[in-house]
Parts: C-alpha cells; structure tokens; sequence
C-alpha cells in the first residue's frame, strides 16, 4: 500500500496566481523581444518601411491585453497595494507606449523615440518589480498555510 501527502491542495485561488505567474514570464520576454525589436528598427534608418515594423506593432497592441490582464488578476486577488499600485502604473505606461509608437510612425522625431525607448525599459522594469513583489508576497501567504497540517491519502 502505497502513501501520498498532499501538501497543497490546487485551490482556485493557486490556478489564478499560476496563470497571473505566466502572464507575467510571457509579458517579459515579449516586452524584451520588443525592445530588440525597436531597437532593430532604430538601425535600419527607415523604420517606417522596415518590414519588423508590423510584428513590433502587434506584439505592442497585444501587450495592452497582457498588461491588462495582470492588472486585472492582481486587483482580483488579495494582495499589498503596492503591486497593484505597480501594475496599474505599468499598464498606463504601456498605453503611453503604444499612444508614442503610433506618434512616431506619423511624425518622426528622435525626441520621441528616445521617449519611447525610454519607457520601454520602465516598463519592463515595472513588470520584474511587481512580479518580485506578488511572488513575495504570495510566499508569505504560503508560509502561513505550510503550518496547517498536513492530510494523509492512502491509495
């Protein structure tokens, strides 16, 4: 006879943080694409008749969906104000990015896309800060769980 603990029982609340967790790693590597992206159209000389131009617009437009996301989820589970205050900051700064690429691409001007190069990098910062904030605290509240004992299944 075979005997299996269960530690953590998979609550609702565990599946939310676990998508709101991947939402998160997808969001980051996407923004860092992003940024090579741009960064490789900045080179070209002629952003506007590169061919990165139309994936750099649609990873950007698909972000405010990611970023919303997060921003929902993390107002939607208890958590400190400060990553929700992280979030909601990242989001309008995202919307902010999106509002300048749009700018850019009708009327081009380097003060603008150092602004826009600029955010990104605040943003992608944003992004790592809240996810260290919610993993800390979800560590906490995991803590105060892990004292509850543990059950026993016998299979």
């Amino acid at each position: 006879m075979e005997t299996y603990y269960i530690l953590f029982a998979m609550t609702p609340q565990a599946r939310s943080l676990n998508n709101t967790t991947l939402a998160g790693v997808v969001g980051a590597v996407g923004l860092i694409v992003q940024i090579f992206i741009g960064f490789a159209l900045t080179g070209s000389g002629n952003p506007t008749g590169s061919m990165l131009i139309l994936p750099h617009m649609l990873i950007g437009i698909a972000g405010i969906a990611l970023v919303a996301f997060l921003v929902s989820s993390i107002f939607l589970n208890p958590s400190s104000m400060i990553p929700r205050l992280v979030y909601a900051l990242a989001f309008v700064l995202t919307l902010a990015q999106v509002a300048l690429g749009f700018r850019e691409l009708s009327a081009p001007d380097q003060m603008l896309l150092m602004t826009h190069e600029g955010l990104a990098i605040v943003i992608l910062v944003l992004l790592g800060l809240g996810g260290m904030l919610t993993a800390r605290s979800r560590r906490q509240s995991m803590t105060a769980t892990a004292a509850a004992p543990v059950q026993q299944v016998v299979a």
